[in-house]
């Protein structure tokens, strides 16, 4: 409330009411069709995911006032990231997509729901993180006065119990984040499995998608309908596999690129099929270098999925290990939590713990480094293997 909405050009203040605000201002400027609220909407987009947001889509850096603070400053053990902001941020990138569909707003809103809102809740669906870390010390969580907003488990419950229902009411209506559509067009935003209708002129038909997303690259969409129906399906291409993906089926059908797209469009009858493949490529992602907090560390991705270091899988002192960006990951596929997921192995280096006797410092030496094989699981997935250190930022050899 420090400026006029169209005057504000950065993100300030408690991170949840903030993007509350964002998604409103949104849904009047596409029902006014009001622009400047619109670039307002574009501006405060831009400022949050281009200099505010976490690599897992968390926003809001501090327990003061859970709020925002300044661009590039994003530290990783004192971080606030309320799961309820990242719902936040779904919200507001579900109502730009409304008013332009440009794939950067599907992209955000993935990967919000794939890491910084999953991870809100326990596997079992029985405890929740109000706050998402990307870096905990246990020890720290539990004896550092300015650390103990930080749980290193999921609680069972909140005297503010925003987070819990909040994360019910996404999942449950998880359909209108994953699609959108107009008279003609049917947007695919989130390749997530089931059935969708559409009605064009009358005609009636069915758009039945099957998904191996996020684990593995290949979609299928089947349309079902009596007659024949001429429609455009919209479908995004995801920004983590850029321009390596194929399509099948769209033989006799218009295609174009636009806004990160691909529009297939053309007369749809009963038992047509659409095949998709995306690449799932394991990254090796650095940071923005005014983000001091990342210098010399790299988060692993795969597709859309955030991975982590975990004790229960590593042993302890994890801020210890060096992995090399140029590395080569294994991955492993299995339902040791209860779940299919896809778990990365990879060979890398543990720096030799110094202990300095008689005092807490010592004149430099050279450090020692040994093998070690490293084991990353998707970062929503932590913290269901008891408590322990965990690391989504690794240093690099």
């Amino acid at each position: 409330a420090h400026l006029p909405v169209r005057e504000q050009k950065t993100a300030m203040g408690h991170a949840v009411r903030a993007v509350y605000l964002y998604s409103g201002m949104a849904d009047v400027a596409r029902l006014t069709g009001d622009d400047s609220l619109y670039q307002a909407c574009e501006t405060l987009w831009n400022n949050i995911t281009t200099k505010q947001m976490y690599v897992t889509g968390g926003i809001g850096q501090t327990h003061h006032g859970e709020a925002f603070t300044f661009d590039y400053d994003m530290p990783n053990d004192t971080i606030y990231a309320e799961t309820c902001a990242s719902i936040g941020l779904v919200f507001f990138a579900r109502r730009m997509l409304e008013m332009n569909p440009d794939s950067k707003y599907a992209d955000v809103m993935e990967l919000a729901l794939h890491n910084g809102v999953l991870s809100g809740m326990a596997l079992d669906g029985k405890s929740f993180f109000y706050v998402n870390p990307l870096s905990v010390n246990p020890r720290s969580c539990h004896d550092d006065p300015g650390k103990q907003h930080v749980k290193p488990v999921r609680q069972k419950w909140f005297g503010c119990a925003c987070c819990p229902p909040n994360l019910a009411r996404v999942i449950s209506s998880i359909g209108s984040y994953a699609y959108t559509e107009n008279e003609d067009t049917l947007w695919v935003h989130l390749y997530a499995g089931g059935t969708v209708e559409k009605e064009v002129n009358g005609q009636k038909a069915q758009v039945v998608i099957t998904s191996g997303l996020p684990w593995d690259g290949d979609v299928t969409l089947k349309v079902e309908s009596e007659q024949p129906v001429t429609m455009t399906v919209a479908l995004r291409i995801p920004g983590w596999c850029g321009e390596d993906f194929e399509l099948e089926g769209a033989v006799g059908k218009e295609c174009r690129m636009e806004n990160g797209y691909l529009y297939v469009s053309g007369e749809w009858k009963e038992g047509d099929l659409l095949k998709l493949r995306f690449a799932m490529k394991v990254k090796v992602m650095q940071a923005d270098s005014r983000v001091r907090q990342d210098e010399g560390k790299v988060a692993i991705m795969r597709g859309p999925v955030v991975y982590c270091l975990e004790e229960a899988d590593n042993g302890q002192g994890l801020p210890l290990v060096r992995v090399k960006p140029d590395a080569v990951f294994t991955e492993e596929k299995t339902d040791e939590l209860g779940f299919t997921m896809i778990m990365l192995r990879v060979d890398a280096k543990t720096k030799k713990p110094v202990t300095v006797e008689n005092g807490l410092y010592q004149t430099w030496q050279k450090p020692v480094y040994e093998g070690k094989e490293l084991r990353f699981i998707p970062y929503y997935a932590w913290a269901n293997s008891g408590e322990g250190e965990m690391e989504v930022w690794v240093n690099q050899l």
